[in-house]
C-alpha cells in the first residue's frame, strides 16, 4: 500500500463509521416503533377477544366466498349448540342449521348479497338438541388496500326472546281487541235491536195489510208486499253487518250521503222527541245533498242515536220551558266534517268523565255508550268530543247548551 492509499483510507474510515452509527440508530428507532405497533396490535387484539368472548352476539369472519372460516367468537357455541372447531372444519355448517323451510331463501340471500353489504336476514335455526332459535344475521364486506373484497365479516344476534315477547304482545293485543270488539258488539245491542225491530215490525204490518186487503187492487197488494220485502232486506243487511264486524273488528266503510243518515236517526227517535215535548232542529236532506263521506252507515247512525238519546235523557220530565235539541253540520273545514249535537238540558258536571267506560249518571245506565261511540268514531279516523258541558260548569261560566261534536274525515 502506498503512502497515498494509506492517507485515503484514513480519511474515509471516520465517514464510514459515522454512517454505520447513523444506520444503527435508524434501525433502533424502526425497531422501537415496530415494538410499539406490535404492543398496540396485541392490546387491540386482546380487547377484541375480551369483547368477543363476553358478548352474547356471534362475531364471525370468512374469506370473500364464505367457504373458509377466519374467526368465530365463543358465543357461537351457546347459540348454535355446537363446537366452534366443527365450524372451522366446515364453515357451511353455520347456515346448514337454518330451518329447512327458510334455508333456500337464506342461502340465496347470502350468495347474492353478502359481498355487497346488503345481507340482513332473520331466520330460525335448529340446534342439535332440537331447540329452535331465532337469528338475525348480517354480513359486511371487508376490502384490502386495493379496494378489493377479500373477507366477509358478520354479526349474528339471537333474537328469540324478542320474537317471543312480540308474540306474547301480539297475542295479548289480539285478546284485548277481541274483548273490545265484544264490548262494542254488546253495547251496540240495544240500539241495533231497535234497528232490527223497526223494519221487522214494519214488514209484519205490511204483510198483515196485504193479507187483509182482499178488496184492494193487485197493484196495491204488490206494492205493499214489495215494501215488506224491502224492510226485511234492511233487517238482513243489519244482521250481515253485525256478523262482519264480529269477524273483522273494523268498520265496513262506503261512500254515503250524510243527509239520509242524520234524517234516519231523526225518524227513529222522533216518537221519543215528541213524547218528551222536545223541539228538534236539524239539517234537511236537501241541504246536505252534496256531502258524501266514507263511513260505516250503521255505526255512524249508532253514534248519532246514542248522542241524541243522551240529550233526550238530559231533560227533566217535569222541567218547564222550551226543551231544545239541535243537530248542526259544519263542513267548512277542508279536512273534517263536524256534526254538533246540542241541547239546553241539565248539562254535564265537571266531575263526570263522560268517555270513561262504565261512567254514567243514569240510574239504569251501563256507561258504555259514549266510550263505544268514541271508539267507533276513531276507527273512522275521526273523533268524538265534548265541546261544551252546558250550564253545569263548575268554574262559574254559563254555557247555554251542552254540545257533543262528532268529527269525521272528509276523505
Amino acid at each position: 500500500m502506498t503512502d497515498r492509499e494509506s492517507e485515503q483510507l484514513d480519511y474515509q474510515q471516520p465517514a464510514t463509521l459515522e454512517a454505520a452509527r447513523a444506520r444503527i440508530e435508524q434501525l433502533e428507532r424502526q425497531l422501537q416503533a415496530e415494538r410499539e405497533r406490535r404492543r398496540e396490535i396485541e392490546a387491540n387484539e386482546r380487547c377484541f377477544r375480551e369483547l368477543a368472548e363476553h358478548i352474547r352476539e356471534v362475531i364471525w369472519m370468512t374469506d370473500e366466498t364464505g367457504d373458509e372460516l377466519v374467526y368465530v367468537c365463543p358465543a357461537y357455541e351457546q347459540i348454535w349448540g355446537q363446537n366452534c372447531d366443527d365450524l372451522y372444519d366446515d364453515p357451511r355448517e353455520r347456515l346448514a342449521r337454518v330451518h329447512e323451510e327458510e334455508k333456500p331463501r337464506v342461502l340465496e340471500a347470502f350468495r347474492q348479497n353478502a359481498r355487497t353489504g346488503n345481507y340482513d336476514e332473520i331466520y330460525r335455526i335448529q340446534r342439535p338438541d332440537g331447540e329452535l332459535r331465532w337469528i338475525r344475521d348480517r354480513a359486511f364486506p371487508v376490502e384490502n388496500e386495493h379496494g378489493q373484497v377479500y373477507r366477509l365479516a358478520g354479526l349474528a344476534l339471537d333474537i328469540t326472546d324478542r320474537i317471543e315477547f312480540n308474540d306474547r304482545i301480539s297475542n295479548l293485543q289480539t285478546s284485548i281487541n277481541t274483548h273490545d270488539r265484544m264490548s262494542v258488539f254488546a253495547a251496540l245491542g240495544t240500539g241495533l235491536a231497535h234497528d232490527l225491530s223497526q223494519p221487522l215490525t214494519a214488514a209484519r204490518n205490511f204483510i198483515a195489510r196485504a193479507r187483509m186487503g182482499f178488496q184492494s187492487s193487485p197493484d196495491e197488494i204488490r206494492q205493499t208486499l214489495e215494501r215488506a220485502d224491502a224492510e226485511i232486506s234492511r233487517a238482513v243487511a243489519i244482521i250481515h253487518h253485525l256478523r262482519d264486524f264480529a269477524r273483522r273488528g273494523r268498520p265496513t266503510r262506503k261512500h254515503q250521503p250524510l243527509g239520509p243518515i242524520i234524517d234516519d236517526v231523526h225518524q227513529l227517535l222522533d216518537p221519543a222527541l215528541r213524547a218528551n215535548n222536545i223541539r228538534y232542529d236539524g239539517p234537511s236532506v236537501a241541504s246536505l245533498k252534496n256531502l258524501d263521506l266514507l263511513v260505516d252507515e250503521v255505526f255512524i247512525q249508532q253514534i248519532l242515536r246514542n248522542l241524541v238519546s243522551n240529550s233526550i235523557d238530559a231533560f227533566d220530565a217535569h222541567e218547564n220551558g222550551t226543551k231544545s235539541l239541535a243537530v248542526n253540520v259544519n263542513s267548512d273545514d277542508g279536512e273534517f266534517v263536524d256534526i254538533d249535537i246540542s241541547d239546553n238540558g241539565a248539562g254535564v258536571d265537571d266531575s263526570v268523565e263522560v268517555f270513561e267506560p262504565f261512567a254514567t249518571t243514569k240510574p239504569d245506565g251501563v256507561g258504555l255508550g259514549l266510550a263505544v261511540s268514541r271508539t267507533l268514531a276513531r276507527s273512522h279516523g275521526g273523533d268524538l268530543l265534548l265541546a261544551s258541558r252546558g250550564h253545569a260548569s263548575a268554574n262559574g261560566a254559563e254555557n247555554a247548551r251542552t254540545v257533543f261534536t262528532l268529527r269525521l274525515p272528509r276523505h
